[in-house]
């Protein structure tokens, strides 16, 4: 069976060269490591699998966050819960965390030093086409957060679930009264607004009032443009606004006080996520939780078993989060 000394003589580098760029290190050129891997796959090398054992392990992982042209944005999630709940996954290996941010032109590797990278990790964004080509070609994990992309591994909320509940809750909290609802969300619209308007879909739908989507799902262009007059319209024609998260429910609420609409009296709020602004809203939003922890949690449980034990990921794990009933519905039994 081959060697990596024998690679290393026909390939004309040293052996430690050559384990680099089996391995996919940055500090081998792209030439190199090609010349490396077509003389193993001539001479026939067979590349064992070497374990780590856990509590010895010390991973290398990327944390890739969005990057975001509206500061508003910052407080979808708990920054905190997404590191404590990422090296809990991980534990008893050690974690190095490297945190970057994403975007148009992200180059995982900006510059040959720097050291490896066992894994990368994006969290709340889609990495692009170019990126996820170059991490596949170097054989480096990935796991995306919070979106269901196909053909790699995601950890995400299980969105028709959690519409469901809050639409469960608004009808049964309001007992007798008829039910108007309609879905508010943001014009840049991605996967997860998608999402959480496919199970509203569905869960009215179930209750018999089949929402007609031209009429009754309502497009803002960005936050500041969420006003009383507009939302003071919305409360003439309906009594319960789904917002598609936290954010627009926050402003809605706002804009509902203004107005001098009575919440939930005149009309029922809901979220999603509950961020970190949910502590804000007046009166304290009815919302679902966005399992931040555990989406960090399971994905370094799962890198940790990819890199450590070879273990396959699986394509998507989706996590229920938990409803939270606040004072902008009516309670239910």
């Amino acid at each position: 069976m081959a060697t990596i000394y024998d690679i290393a003589a026909e390939a004309g580098v040293s052996a430690s060269t050559v384990s680099r760029a089996l391995k996919g290190s940055r500090l081998v050129s792209d030439d190199v490591r090609e010349r490396v891997e077509k003389v193993a796959r001539d001479l026939g090398f067979e590349r064992r699998t070497v374990r780590r054992h856990r509590g010895r392990a010390i991973l290398s992982v990327r944390l890739v966050l969005p990057h975001h042209d509206n500061p508003e944005r910052a407080l979808f999630y708990d920054f905190e819960q997404l590191i404590i709940g990422l090296r809990e996954g991980l534990a008893p290996s050690s974690c190095n965390l490297i945190c970057d941010t994403g975007g148009e032109n992200y180059d995982p590797f900006p510059h040959k030093k720097g050291g490896d990278t066992d894994a990368f990790i994006f969290a709340f964004h889609e990495p692009d086409a170019a990126t996820l080509a170059t991490l596949k070609k170097r054989s480096i994990p990935v796991v995306v957060l919070n979106r269901n992309l196909s053909g790699v591994p995601c950890v995400t909320s299980d969105y028709a679930s959690g519409m469901g509940d809050l639409v469960e809750h608004v009808i049964t909290g309001a007992k007798d009264k008829e039910v108007k609802p309609v879905f508010i969300g943001i014009e840049s619209a991605n996967v997860v607004f998608r999402e959480r308007l496919e199970g509203w879909t569905k869960a009215l739908t179930a209750r018999g009032l089949s929402p007609d989507h031209e009429k009754q799902v309502v497009y803002y262009e960005n936050f500041k443009s969420i006003d009383t007059a507009s939302v003071k319209k919305l409360a003439s024609s309906f009594n319960a606004l789904f917002c598609v998260n936290d954010l627009v429910a926050t402003a809605v609420l706002a804009e509902l006080a203004r107005a001098g609409i009575a919440v939930p009296e005149q009309c029922q709020v809901t979220g999603f996520d509950d961020s970190p602004v949910r502590g804000l809203a007046r009166p304290l939003l009815t919302t679902v939780k966005m399992p931040v922890h555990e989406f960090a949690f399971q994905a370094g449980r799962e890198l940790a078993n990819r890199i450590i034990e070879s273990t396959p990921m699986p394509q998507c794990i989706r996590i229920t989060g938990l409803l939270l009933p606040g004072q902008s519905t009516f309670p239910t039994p």
